[in-house]
This record gives C-alpha cells, sequence and structure tokens, in this order.
C-alpha cells in the first residue's frame, strides 16, 4: 500500500486552540530513567526536580475544562506514578466528568496500583518503553518485548483500563517497531493505542550522556507507509501545522480487527462520523474512548459505503472461518506525531496543539516547555 499518506483523502480535525478534546498536565519532573531526546530534558544533568502543588494541579485542570472543552486528561511528568496525589488528581478530573490518560514507563505499575487507580477513575494507561531508554532490567529487544506482553497480561486480567504504548521512532527503529506491531496486533483484546513519536531534538542544550547521531527524524510518509502495510490500513485523520496546513502533524490510522485478523479500517468518511456523533451527544470532540470495542449496530444503517460493507463482508467470513470461536469486533488507534519545527526561524506547531499545558497562566505547547521556561517566547495563542 504506496503512498498512503494522501490529505485529500483524510478528515482535517476540526479541533483548535479553545475546543480541543485533550489537555496536558504534568504533575512532576522526578523520573527513574534518563530518556535520549526527553522533552523534559532530564536525560540532562542534573535536571531541576519537583512535585507540583496539588491545588495548583486542580486549578489547571479547571482552567483547560473552562478554556479548551477538554475530553480527556493527559497526566505526564516525569514519571507521573512517582507523584505522592497521583489518585487525588484522577478523581478529581473524573468528578468533572473528564477521562484521564496517564502517560508512564511502567515501572511502578503492578497489579494492586492498577487496580487502585481503575477505582480512582483511570481511562487509559500509555506506557512508554523503548531501546534507548537503559532499563537496568532489560538488555535485548526480547527483554523489552517480554516487558510489553506482561503488561497485555495485566490489563487483560484486570479489565476494563485501556492500554497504549508509546516509543519514539528514528531512522533505525523499524526492527523495534516490527515487533511492537505484531504485539499490538496479538493483544488486539486489550491494546487500543499505538502512538509513535518521530526524534526531533527541540532542547536547548544537549544531552551528553547518549550519542544523537543514532538518532534519525525518519521520513514521516515512508513512516506512513510502512505502518499502513503492517497494519492493512490506511491514514483517516490529521491535523496540519500552524505555518503549513498541510503538512500533517497528528496522523491517526484506525485497523478493524476480529480476533487477531484485521478486517478493515476507519476511513475518514466513518471517522468523522463517530467525531461528529459524539460531538453531537457530549458537546465536546473526543481522543479518548472507554475499550476498544465497536458496535455492530453503528456501522450497519452505513452498510452501503463502500469500507463498511468491506469490513462486515471481511467479518462474515471470518466468523464462518472460526465457528468455535466468537470475538468482539475492535479497533485500534495508530497515532503518528510529528512534532515541532522551525521556518524561517519560527516555530511551526501542530494545528490545534492538542498537548498544550498551562505555564504562568500561558498556554503553551509541552514539548517546547523548557525554551518557554528559559525565556523564549512561545504560545499556541
Amino acid at each position: 500500500m504506496e503512498n498512503s499518506l494522501n490529505i485529500e483523502e483524510m478528515y482535517r480535525l476540526p479541533w483548535t486552540n479553545e475546543d480541543n478534546p485533550n489537555g496536558w498536565i504534568e504533575v512532576t519532573t522526578y523520573c527513574q530513567l534518563k530518556c535520549p531526546g526527553c522533552y523534559r530534558g532530564l536525560a540532562e544533568e542534573n535536571p531541576k526536580r519537583i512535585h507540583e502543588n496539588l491545588e495548583k494541579i486542580k486549578s489547571e485542570i479547571d482552567l483547560l475544562i473552562k478554556s479548551r472543552n477538554i475530553q480527556t486528561l493527559s497526566i505526564a511528568g516525569g514519571e507521573p506514578l512517582l507523584y505522592p496525589k497521583i489518585k487525588e488528581v484522577i478523581e478529581y478530573a473524573h468528578s468533572k466528568g473528564i477521562k484521564t490518560k496517564i502517560f508512564t514507563n511502567g515501572m511502578l505499575l503492578t497489579k494492586d496500583k492498577l487496580i487502585d487507580l481503575k477505582n480512582a477513575g483511570v481511562t487509559e494507561f500509555v506506557v512508554h518503553i523503548d531501546k534507548y531508554q537503559k532499563r537496568p532490567d532489560m538488555k535485548s529487544l526480547r527483554e523489552i518485548n517480554e516487558f510489553r506482553e506482561k503488561f497485555c497480561k495485566l490489563f487483560r486480567e484486570v479489565g476494563n483500563v485501556n492500554l497504549g504504548f508509546i516509543m519514539p521512532v528514528s531512522g533505525e527503529d523499524y526492527s523495534d517497531l516490527s515487533d511492537t506491531i505484531e504485539i499490538c496486533k496479538n493483544n488486539s483484546d486489550v491494546v487500543n493505542l499505538l502512538v509513535l513519536s518521530p526524534y526531533k531534538d527541540v532542547l536547548l542544550n544537549k544531552d551528553k550522556t547518549f550519542n544523537k547521531s543514532k538518532l534519525q527524524n525518519p521520513d514521516i510518509s515512508k513512516l506512513s507507509d510502512f505502518l499502513s502495510k503492517k497494519f492493512e490500513s490506511k491514514p483517516c485523520a490529521f491535523l496540519g501545522k500552524i505555518h503549513s496546513k498541510n503538512q500533517p502533524s497528528w496522523i491517526f490510522m484506525v485497523p478493524v480487527f476480529y480476533g487477531e485478523k484485521i478486517v478493515g479500517y476507519l476511513d475518514s468518511f466513518l471517522y468523522k462520523k463517530f467525531q461528529e456523533r459524539y460531538r453531537e451527544k457530549k458537546g465536546k470532540y473526543f481522543i479518548t474512548i472507554k475499550g476498544n470495542k465497536i458496535n455492530l449496530k453503528s456501522l450497519l444503517p452505513l452498510v452501503f459505503k463502500k469500507n463498511v460493507s468491506k469490513i462486515l463482508w471481511n467479518l462474515r467470513k471470518e466468523k464462518m472461518r472460526n465457528r468455535d470461536k466468537i470475538y468482539d469486533l475492535r479497533y485500534q488507534v495508530i497515532l503518528i506525531i510529528d512534532g515541532p519545527d522551525k521556518i524561517n526561524g519560527k516555530w511551526n506547531l501542530c494545528d490545534g496543539c492538542p498537548d498544550a499545558m498551562y505555564y504562568n497562566g500561558k498556554l503553551v505547547p509541552s514539548c517546547l516547555l523548557e525554551r518557554v521556561k528559559a525565556g523564549e517566547n512561545i504560545s499556541i495563542k
């Protein structure tokens, strides 16, 4: 499936700075790891460590709800599970009707912790595992993949909490990526999300502990084509960039599974339909849905659409082929996030910037926060 990245065939997401499904907070800058390219600069020498005040976090959540109309709160760091009051943050967001997504390295994510935060109302965990992290207990790709499989088993056992994986992608990362893709496909009953972030060096200071020549910014079109082949799907939706609207920054691909078999994918029509339906019911757009089941009844009225009829036809064939097994129809979201770059000396940010956060009362892109802290005048408005 060549030349998959054709924005003329994709739904341009209508998310804006004032009407955006995602809000971003960072509760701590403590972390056990020093990941190369960390946007928070935690791989540099003597980074500042701080746990944010809980009341300050609550006020930022309120502000994101009021000014952004958010549907989901992304909780990051540092490592958020090191934050002493992470449960209270989740409970507060949940009390406001907001879904919560925790970005974690997974080192503290035990069964007891997962159950405790599930009871507090957490919606999703996105686990960051990659071969550059230099984890003390993982020396090979085999051990890294076993760690991912461990989470699939854990989330299957506990149930009713979304699981996703996130990893950087460089020019030489595709072997690791292929393994991750197979794990996602083989565990479609529990894995909702795979986020791929092409490596970009946006820090002011340079991490001297790692040879960054090993990390290369991959070609987005080639990465998209690679994923299209692996997931037998095409990108269905995108965000542009503020100085080049037709240059995609967030790229969504949504394969549909019956068991481990891909039976189709959501095209731009379907993705737009689901976004608009959610908007009509809830008054906001969505970025996170609890679980990843597809209600078959929601597709039947659209059977005249080519892509829907293909899904239903392939589903029928798979059911006949596996009469002794019954699966739910499920989807996975495959997301490429191409971070900011500079055009004529200006930062070319993601249009609408879903990962914007408040810093000193100003809405800023979380990926460039260290530059904002250093005095650079960057905001999303």
